[in-house]
């Protein structure tokens, strides 16, 4: 069996790498500047673009200056019918008006970051994070599938496309529709936005630890407490992280 979607996310990520080195750049020196200043960089995804921001913080290898901001409605379609169904998720993504109620909660400032993950870029909830961020001073970053977004129309009220919002728009290469696999039919199976969106997460979060570092600025990082020996000093260290997670939430 010639395993086609490991070869098509390969092929993916030749892609991405070769589109977006500038951007990844943006968009650490963003996230850097912004913890460096004090303050955080906010997550939001809806479906399954809420389950990189979930692989931010708290995750063995990251540290404390991300903030999830996705809701709790919009981060579980398990049920997929009835409470908590996927139509009812859908329907909120695509509700105008949503992310007011959301910004409500919080307290943001201009040295913020807000990264908003999308694949399809056009449902009034992601664009209008972006453009609320915006209003605020706040630099956001948009992780988008502009081969999708760009053959689609907006359906937020601005009319405009999160890609067209957003400060600095990565792109993850994925093709239109998500799937890559063909099965027949004129069918595809096997959704390549979420890796795509895991392993630009997990690069802006590696890469940003390492440019704080640079400058000296301190970097908690979150270990692996899934361990045997040492677990007293990890349980300890654990603690204290989530101590200092604490301090940090409350600024927002």
């Amino acid at each position: 069996m010639e395993p086609r979607f490991i070869q098509g996310i390969q092929d993916l990520l030749d892609t991405f790498v070769s589109r977006n080195c500038l951007q990844l750049q943006q968009a650490v020196t963003c996230c850097a500047n912004s913890i460096e200043a004090g303050r955080g960089i906010h997550l939001f995804g809806a479906g399954h673009s809420a389950l990189p921001c979930m692989e931010a913080f708290p995750r063995i290898g990251s540290f404390i200056g991300f903030h999830q901001l996705t809701e709790p409605s919009l981060g579980f379609n398990g049920f997929v019918t009835g409470k908590g169904g996927q139509r009812q998720m859908s329907f909120l993504e695509q509700t105008s008006g949503f992310a007011a109620v959301i910004f409500e909660n919080y307290r943001f400032s201009s040295d913020d970051t807000l990264i908003v993950f999308s694949h399809s870029g056009i449902n009034a909830l992601p664009v209008e994070m972006a453009e609320m961020a915006h209003l605020l001073g706040m630099q956001t970053i948009a992780v988008v599938s502009l081969a999708h977004a760009k053959s689609q129309s907006s359906k937020a009220p601005s009319g405009k496309r999160l890609d067209e919002v957003a400060s600095y728009v990565i792109d993850t290469c994925v093709p239109a529709h998500d799937a890559i696999v063909d099965i027949g039919d004129g069918e595809k199976s096997g959704g390549a936005s979420t890796v795509m969106s895991m392993i630009v997460m997990n690069t802006i979060v590696s890469e940003t630890a390492a440019l704080l570092k640079k400058r000296d600025v301190p970097v908690m990082v979150y270990p692996s407490h899934n361990v045997s020996q040492h677990v007293d000093e990890v349980l300890e260290r654990e603690k204290s992280i989530f101590d200092a997670y604490k301090t940090f939430r409350a600024k927002f």
